[in-house]
């Protein structure tokens, strides 16, 4: 059963353009493992993949897997990067192939409790309906548990956006929440070696790196 307000039907206008909407976020996807690869070590790109997988399925949030990646080496702008191209790429698969996720079996019937949910969230929340664009920025941006990059593109399609409009919030929330972490993650941790505020068994695995 799909949600209600939703009728189900594909939005596609041909095959082409169905194939090259599916074929995209993968591409995309294809392409940011491949510059971790080429920019980590191996342990460094392992860690990251685990986080990065860590980020999608909840509980772990980006406030949690990004000063991990720090911790381990991992430079924080890179980091955050890594992990804002999980929301891009996650938006960018649900605001264009939001229709095709309510036919696979699981996901379909997660997403429409997601919907579901996220329709509640709208009526208990009415300032999302005022910020419009920027609400879908501030809620991708706020680290909730989980890719705000799904969280997004479903709220954005009940307040009725177009898809392009809710990509560019996601891509916008994304990469100003995960750098903002970042940043502020690698500070502290480094303001805490430098006072010598780390525990002494923990000294070596936290403060090597910052």
């Amino acid at each position: 059963m799909m949600a209600a307000g939703y009728s189900g039907r594909p939005e596609r206008e041909n095959t082409a353009t169905f194939v090259f909407y599916l074929l995209l976020p993968i591409a995309v996807l294809a392409i940011h493992l491949l510059v971790l690869y080429l920019l980590l070590t191996p342990q460094q790109f392992t860690l990251a993949l685990g986080l990065m997988v860590a980020y999608i399925l909840p509980p772990a949030g980006k406030e949690t897997v990004i000063p991990i990646g720090i911790v381990f080496g991992i430079p924080w702008w890179l980091m955050a990067i890594a992990v804002a191209f999980i929301d891009i790429e996650t938006g960018l698969f649900m605001a264009y192939n939001f229709d095709l996720v309510y036919w696979i079996p699981v996901f379909g019937q997660w997403l429409e409790n997601f919907t579901r949910s996220g329709r509640t969230f709208i009526e208990t929340h009415g300032w999302i309906r005022k910020l419009y664009f920027s609400g879908i920025v501030f809620l991708v941006m706020v680290p909730f548990l989980g890719s705000g990059g799904v969280r997004g593109s479903v709220i954005g399609r009940l307040l009725g956006m177009e898809r392009g409009t809710v990509f560019i919030a996601i891509v916008v929330g994304a990469i100003g929440g995960c750098l903002l972490i970042a940043f502020f993650s690698d500070t502290f941790l480094s303001w805490l070696c430098a006072n010598s505020l780390v525990p002494p068994e923990l000294t070596d695995l936290v403060c090597t790196h910052v």
